[in-house]
Order: C-alpha cells, then structure tokens, then sequence
C-alpha cells in the first residue's frame, strides 16, 4: 500500500518523496534477478512480502514530468501553503489524527488523478439542490457563487487541498446554473384546470397501440373555441388516450373533441411525479378523446422535423411489417421491440414476466443494445481487415473499425426512434469509439465521467429520470469492478489449466461466463436501490435470469436481428428473423422458469428520498475512492437502512379524485375501499404489497353501501369515504377522519378531506399523531400532499389570469383540507 508523502529532493529534481509499498507474492517477480521497470516510471526490487521503496527511474523523462505534477499538487507544503489543520491547534488529539488522516487520504487520492471523476458528481449534486428547492430560485443565482468558488479554486491552485476543495465547490454551483438555465430554456405553458369536451387540433408527433386503444401526442395548433384558453396559456403538447387501435399517421394534421386535465402528478406523497417527467418531454396535457378523430386542414407547413420523424416512422413500420411476416405472436413482437423500438406488440405478460425475472433491460433499448450493435461491427470489420496482412501489419485497422461501428450505431439510434435512454447510450458508445480511433483506453472511469458531464449539462433533469440513474450506476459499478477484479476473469487463473489441452479447450467458455457473472452481479447490485426506490420491487433471482438469457442475447437474438437489418434490402432476412425468434423463444422460456418460482417478485415499501441518496453515495464512494475514504460507504449504507427503517409509514392513502382509499388496518396490512381499480396498484406498490390475493383479502373488511364505505385504522378510529352528501352528518359524527367530494357541515368533528373534482387536486396521505395514547378520545392526524407549492415551472399551471393555482396547506386534527376551483365555469370532471 502506497502512503502518502510531501516532496522532497531526488537527483537534484524536485518531486514526490520516494512511497513505500509491500511487495504482493507474485512467482513470476520471484524468477527476476533485476528490478522490475513498469514503462519507464518506477523501479521496484524485492522479495514477495518485503517492504520496499519505489523511486523515480533517472533518465526516463518521467522524473521532470512528476517534479513539475508535484509542484502543481503543491510540493510546497513545508512552506507557506494552504493547511488547514495548521488553524486548528487547539484541537483535541483524536480530532487532530482524524482530520491529518483525512487530509492525507485526499492527498493520495489528488496524487492519483482521479480529481476528474467526481466532476460529473458535483454537477448532478449542483442539479439535484436545484430541482429538490422547495421554491423556484432566482434566475441564474448559481453564477454568483460560481464565480466566487472559482476566483478562490484560481488563488489557490498551488495547494491541492485547497484547490479541488472550491474546484468542487464551483462545479456543485455550476450544476445549479445550468440547471436553472436548461429549465428556463425549454419553459412551455401547462393547462391551468380541467376542461371537458374541447376541441383539440395539431400534428400528430407520436402514436402508439395499446392494449385498449392507442395513444397520441399532439404538437397543438388549436384549443377551444376564441378566448375559451387564454393566449399564452395553451399547451405546445399534449398526449390523448383514443379508444380506436389504429393511430393517426406521424405527421397528420388532425382534429378531436376531447376531455383534457393537467398532467397528473404523483400518485402518493413521495412517489414519482409524472407530471413533472411530462414536463420535460414538453407536455401541456393529459386527457381522453371523444369520438371520432377527423383530418383538418394544417394551418402553415408541416414542420421539418416532423417531416423527418414521419419518413422514420414509416420506415420502422415497413421493418416491423417484414419481421411480422416471418414471425408471429410474441416472438413478432419481441423482436420489433429490439429492432425499431415499437414495443406495443409485446404481450403484457412477457413484460411482467420479464419484470419478475429481472430481464425487461432487454426490452427497453439502452446500453445494452447500442453496445452488442457496435461491438458485433467493430469486431466483424476488424475481423476483415486482419485477413489482408499488409492492411493489419501497416495501418491501424482498430482505429478504422471504430468508424464503421460508430456509424452502425447512429444507425440503430434513428432507427429505434432515438428515445432519451437510447440517446445516453449512443452519447457513452461514441465516446468509447472515439478513444479507440484515439489510441486511448476504450472504457475507463473517465470516459464515464465525460459522457455523464456532457448528459448532466445538455438534459440536467436525466438526474431525476430512473432510466438514466440506474443506466449510469451500472455502467459505473461495472467499469470499476473490471478495474478492480477483471484480472480475475482469465481463464487460466480460474479453471488452474492453462498449459493443457483442457485449458485451452475451456480458456475462452470459462472466461466468457465469469465475466458474465461479474457484470450480472456488479450491475445488478448497483440498479437495485434505484428499482426498489421507484418501483417498491426487488428481483432476487435476476443474477439467475441474467446468467442464463444473457448468452442467448449476446450471441443469438441481437447478431440475428442485426444481419436481419443488413440483409433486408437484398431479400435474404428470413433466415435471420427465424434465428432471432428461436433465441427469442429460449429467452422468455428461461424468464418464465425464473419469475414461476416462489419468492422470485418481492414488494418492498417506499424508500425515503434520504435513504436514496445515501446508497448514491456509497456507490459513488466504492467505485471511485481508493483510499481509507472507502470507510464511508458502509456508513453511508447504514444510514440509509437505518433511515428506511425508521422512516413513518402512512397509515391513510387518498387518490387524487377521491374515489379510492387506502387505510393501514390493525394487523399493519393495506385494506382498499371505494373504486379499486383507480390507482390501486400505485397505493400498494408504494407499500410492498404486489396487489394480489392477500390485500384483496383485507379489503373485504370494508363495509360499503351506495352512500360510501368505511374500514377501521390501525387504532380502532373509523376512516369513511363519502359519496352522498346525505351520509356527511353521520360520518362526521362517527369517523375520526372523512374523505368526501362534498362541503362538511361546519360542526363536523373529523378530520376531513375534501377533494374538489374541479381543482388540480394531488393524492393525500394522512399520518396518525398520538393515535396510541390512551387518554385522547380521537386520535390526530397530519395531511400531506403529493403536490408541492405550486411555485416550480412544471407545477404552475397558468390559467386564465395567469396565476398558480392554490394549493393546501397540511391541516391540523378537525381542519379542512381542500382546494378552490380556478374557474367556476370549468367542467366539474374528467371522464376517462
């Protein structure tokens, strides 16, 4: 182990003084008389386990390059540099070991360059601070700081401490500017309050089939009649459930009567916010279509991305009809899901399938796709290359192969409909086929670094995206774990049969499926917190799943469908869709074997945004620290356990329209009343339950009658849902708290929740406070909303004065919690 050191003289240089580390029991230094040199830098003599000193080679060059790298990491430090522990004398001996310790690991760590890495993390933490206020910032506030830490980054850039320590402080500052800049930049109007059977007009920018019916974004031209929507206010997008299967074509100019609301926002308190993720896609609305939907006459030209995205559809339908001519059913529709990205033909319970077994990566195209695509290219071109001898001994066919399978992968990108997810990947494939063209390292903790910088600054709001957090965590925790164990990978070293015809017989099988087994177990570690965090689900068996479909994808399903794709235009892709459905075929066969067994889907609660945050560190503190800094991870690790643990469980759910409630019973368990199907499945996800017989079960326990329903809460205290206004005497007079869409009496005693349908109006948890003491007849209860304070671009919905709506604040025990329409003459609903 290296440690640390200030400079000091050798052979006249200034540079690091020489580090000692321990020699590890390798045979192979053992057999060498002579010092190892290792390029030039250092020279290392010893025997296996003795201690050793590593110097500078004289004469190598390297020792003036590593004085002048001292000099710039501060090699003054016996001098008048930045040393912060030098203010603290009076500190006590165990602080003053703690932060020398401190101060030295960071030193070994600036000594090993990695200052470059947590770049990108200190401008998705300047994001994150940005997107979690709880009030919009002043425009560009983040400038000012920056611009402080950096002047101060400047003066000291002699001491490395204390010039990483405001570098760091600038790039977190930096994340918050260009946060609040791309928010500003792409700002677009959201529909104030709901609006019932109103004519919509517009392009039609996406289309797909669903189960029931299909779906459509719409890039509006026209909505409602002059002066319904205010100037200003209409949305430029908004997305339409029609009931028919078969879409409008890209491109069309349509009109539709329909039933439009804003986007809905989180389904409970601390859940994912949909309309904030609709938000950034550029979506106004959400709503139903009301009849027919009629060609119209466009208002000026179609635009020309439009244009572009209309020919690229029709050419991915043309692709999709060829597959679906050589195959059917599911694997039809598998296979046109990973080579255009039209995923309406996969059947739900392939999907949920693949969900259980921990496999629906392969469904959605990501890395995995763009990376099998280029790297089957880059492999084949480099192949051909190497059979013409004066090409590979003169030239630099690697280099040359990298251009091929770069343009392969833009290719694929525009053929799959170049969706966010797949543009990250095609950003991170690039920059590793760039280093290759480069001479460089193909895929380093760098590389990483640099593709999560140029994502962070271009689409800042990908760190609140789950796609792009479990996308990078992996890539990260898969780069680091080959930079730390690949070596254990090789074939000789596992199977101890190097020299023998078995060995070199197993060499490449044996290899393969251990560094499949390393990226199965270093990936999926990494994604679990983030799928736990926004789906309340684990995959247990997904290392299982992975190690036997992986195989079949990597060498079946994407080669197949590949050549698929080149041998289209000549007639010849028959043969390959077969293949590719037979490798189709085997993979859902394994996935249905892993997801059929017991245990294989295991629900969990909602986490805590703290407890996300914490594994985030300790992922990034395992993958990128080197140093006794490691210790961190596993506090960070526990504190996010112990705040899960800890953390309040609501023990009242309320929909945001109030036809669904969910009450914690005495035995902990979920009971459901009221419309079950409204967002059912989001209440029990958020608290573990999967939705199937046992919390259909409890809610049984319900008593309903046309006026509504009631259940008891974990305290015994009657929680009523209320859909008469004839029943609001009885259940103020009995039930500890009241949901209802209509006005209490004033002398109502329960806690009420009063969901005005004709609001913007956010799902409710409510929390029992002192519900276990003996001497309080009625227990108190805290509300929260799944809204926030209306003050955040995605949130404020500007109506017709332009103001935000109102929003509620949390009540105490007997108050009221409800909202006040925007405009009395709005429709009182939204019919689905």
């Amino acid at each position: 182990m290296f440690l640390p050191s200030r400079a000091a003289e050798i052979g006249g240089v200034k540079a690091w003084r020489a580090r000692t580390l321990r020699v590890p029991c390798c045979p192979a230094w053992e057999k060498e008389p002579e010092p190892t040199r290792r390029s030039g830098l250092t020279g290392v003599a010893g025997r296996c386990g003795a201690v050793v000193t590593q110097t500078p080679v004289p004469g190598s060059g390297e020792d003036t390059r590593r004085a002048a790298r001292a000099t710039a990491l501060g090699a003054r430090a016996g001098g008048n540099g930045f040393r912060p522990l030098a203010l603290l004398p009076s500190l006590h001996p165990f602080y003053a070991a703690l932060f020398a310790g401190l101060s030295g690991c960071l030193t070994r760590e600036l000594e090993d360059r990695r200052g470059f890495l947590f770049l990108p993390v200190a401008i998705a933490t300047g994001a994150a601070l940005y997107f979690g206020a709880a009030h919009e910032p002043l425009p560009y506030v983040g400038l000012v700081p920056m611009a402080g830490f950096l002047g101060l980054a400047i003066a000291l850039r002699a001491h490395p401490l204390g010039f990483h320590m405001f570098a760091l402080l600038a790039a977190i500052a930096a994340g918050f500017a260009v946060a609040s800049f791309q928010v500003q930049r792409i700002a677009h109007p959201v529909l104030a309050a709901p609006l019932q059977s109103v004519e919509v007009a517009g392009f039609v920018e996406a289309a797909e089939q669903r189960p029931r019916g299909s779906r459509i974004t719409l890039r509006v031209t026209r909505l409602g009649r002059e002066g319904r929507v205010a100037k200003g206010a209409t949305p430029e997008r908004v997305r339409v459930t029609l009931t028919t299967t078969q879409p409008p074509a890209i491109g069309e100019h349509i009109a539709l009567r329909a039933s439009l609301a804003p986007p809905p926002g989180a389904a409970y308190p601390g859940g994912f916010d949909f309309g904030r993720s609709m938000w950034f896609d550029g979506i106004g609305a959400t709503g139903f279509g009301l009849g027919r939907v009629q060609p119209a006459p466009a208002p000026r030209p179609l635009p020309l991305d439009l244009r572009a995205a209309a020919w690229l559809d029709a050419t991915r339908e043309a692709i999709a009809g060829r597959i679906r001519a050589s195959l059917s059913g599911m694997e039809a529709g598998v296979a046109v899901a990973l080579v255009t990205g039209l995923r309406d033909g996969v059947p739900e319970p392939v999907e949920e399938s693949m969900r259980i077994s921990g496999l629906s990566h392969i469904l959605s195209i990501s890395g995995l796709h763009m990376a099998l695509v280029a790297t089957t290219v880059f492999f084949v071109v480099r192949a051909l290359l190497a059979l013409f001898p004066m090409a590979a001994l003169r030239f630099p066919i690697k280099a040359w192969a990298a251009l091929p399978a770069a343009l392969a992968a833009s290719f694929y990108l525009v053929l799959s409909g170049a969706e966010v997810p797949t543009q990250r990947a095609y950003a991170m494939t690039l920059i590793v086929l760039a280093g290759v063209m480069l001479g460089r390292p193909a895929l380093t903790l760098r590389t990483l670094a640099l593709a999560a910088l140029v994502v962070m600054v271009l689409t800042p709001w990908a760190i609140l995206d789950p796609g792009a957090q479990m996308s990078f965590a992996a890539t990260l925790a898969l780069v680091a774990a080959y930079e730390r164990w690949g070596h254990l990978v090789s074939a000789p070293a596992l199977i101890g049969a190097a020299d023998t015809m078995l060995g070199r017989v197993l060499r490449v099988p044996t290899r393969y499926i251990a560094a499949l087994l390393l990226t199965s177990l270093a990936a999926g570690l990494a994604t679990a917190p983030y799928a736990a965090f926004h789906f309340q689900r684990l995959a247990p068996l997904s290392l299982l799943a992975n190690l036997a479909a992986m195989p079949v994808v990597s060498l079946v399903v994407m080669p197949a469908g590949l050549v698929g794709a080149v041998l289209m235009p000549f007639g010849w892709d028959d043969v390959a869709w077969h293949a590719m459905g037979w490798g189709i075929a085997l993979m859902v066969r394994i996935s249905d074997m892993v997801a059929s067994v017991p245990g294989a889907d295991r629900g969990i609660r909602a986490m805590p945004m703290a407890s996300m945050v914490l594994l985030s560190l300790a992922l990034v503190a395992i993958c990128l620290l080197r140093t006794r800094l490691l210790l961190l991870a596993p506090l960070c690790l526990a504190a996010a356990l112990w705040l899960y643990q800890t953390m309040p469980r609501p023990d009242v759910l309320v929909d945001r329209e109030g036809r669904t409630v969910a009450v914690r019973g005495v035995d902990g368990r979920i009971a459901v009343m009221g419309d079950r199907d409204a967002g059912l499945a989001g209440r029990l996800s958020a608290e573990g339950e999967r939705g199937r017989a046992g919390a259909s079960d409890v809610a049984a326990a319900a008593a309903c009658d046309p006026l509504g329903c009631t259940l008891r809460d974990r305290r015994g205290e009657i929680v009523a849902l209320s859909r008469d206004p004839n029943s609001l005497e009885e259940d103020c007079r009995r039930a500890s708290l009241l949901v209802t869409r209509h006005a209490p009496p004033a002398s109502c005693a329960a806690t009420v929740i009063r969901i005005d349908p004709r609001s913007n109006m956010e799902a409710t948890a409510a929390f029992l406070i002192g519900g276990e003491e003996a001497d309080q007849d009625r227990a108190a209860w805290q509300l929260e909303s799944a809204g926030g304070r209306r003050t955040r671009p995605w949130e404020v919905a500007g109506g017709t004065n332009g103001a935000p709506l109102p929003r509620p604040s949390p009540p105490n025990s007997g108050a009221v919690l409800q909202t006040v329409p925007n405009d009395p003459t709005d429709s009182p609903d939204v019919a689905p």
